[in-house]
C-alpha cells in the first residue's frame, strides 16, 4: 500500500475577485505555521485504493493582516486612531475523518490590538475577521465571519488573546485531496482599509 505523503502547495495566484468584500484583494499568503503531516494508520481499505492525506496549509491574507480604525473624519494621524490590530498567527490540527473520507481541521487564529489616543478609554476592541476554504478553479467552499473581542486591562492600552477554535470538515476522496484546499483567515475589511494596508505594506 502506498505509504501517505504530504502534498506541497506552490505558490497562490491571485485570485479574480474577492472573498465577499474583500474585492480586488490580493493572495499574496503569509504562511502560517504547517499543519502536521496527518499520521494514518492506513490509507485506505480493502474495497478502496490508497489515497494520500495531508493536512491542508493555512494563511494569513497579507493585505487583511491589519485592521486600523480611526475617528470619523478627514484627519487620520496618531491623534486620531481608535486602535492598531493585527493577526498575529496561526495555531491548527488536523485528523482523519469517519473512514479516512474527510479531514477534520482546527484552526486558532491569534491577535493583538493597541487602543490610540481617539479610542476613548474603551475597555473592548471588537474585530470582524474571517476563514475561508477555497478549492480548485479558486471556488470559495466555506466562508464564515467572527467577532474577537479583546478586554483591555485597567491602565493598559495594550491586548492580546486568541479566538475560540474553529472546526471545518474537508471531504477528500478519490478525486479531491487535502493538498486541494487551502485555508485562508482575514480581517473583514473595506476596500479603503484593504488600499490602507496596500500602501502601508506588511508590518
Amino acid at each position: 500500500m502506498a505509504a501517505c505523503s504530504e502534498g506541497v502547495d506552490g505558490k497562490l495566484a491571485a485570485r479574480r475577485g474577492a472573498l465577499k468584500g474583500e474585492m480586488g484583494m490580493r493572495v499574496r499568503l503569509v504562511l502560517a505555521a504547517t499543519l502536521a503531516t496527518l499520521p494514518l494508520g492506513g490509507c485506505g481499505g480493502d474495497s478502496a485504493p490508497s489515497l494520500p492525506v495531508a493536512c491542508p496549509r493555512p494563511g494569513i491574507l497579507a493585505d487583511g493582516a491589519d485592521l486600523t480604525r480611526w475617528q470619523t473624519g478627514p484627519v487620520r494621524d496618531l491623534t486620531t486612531l481608535v486602535f492598531d490590530a493585527r493577526l498575529t498567527g496561526l495555531n491548527g490540527s488536523c485528523r482523519a475523518g469517519r473512514r479516512d473520507r474527510s479531514i477534520e481541521v482546527t484552526l486558532t487564529p491569534t491577535f493583538a490590538v493597541e487602543r490610540g489616543p481617539a479610542g476613548g478609554g474603551a475597555r473592548v476592541a471588537e474585530l470582524p475577521w474571517f476563514i475561508a476554504v477555497v478549492g480548485p478553479g479558486e471556488e470559495v467552499l466555506q466562508r464564515r465571519s467572527f467577532i474577537e473581542r479583546l478586554a483591555f486591562s485597567r491602565g493598559e492600552t495594550r491586548a492580546a488573546g486568541e479566538a475560540e477554535p474553529v472546526r471545518l470538515s474537508l471531504p477528500v476522496g478519490e478525486e479531491r485531496r487535502a493538498t486541494d484546499y487551502r485555508i485562508f483567515v482575514s480581517f473583514e475589511l473595506t476596500p479603503e482599509e484593504v488600499a490602507v494596508n496596500r500602501r502601508r505594506g506588511p508590518r
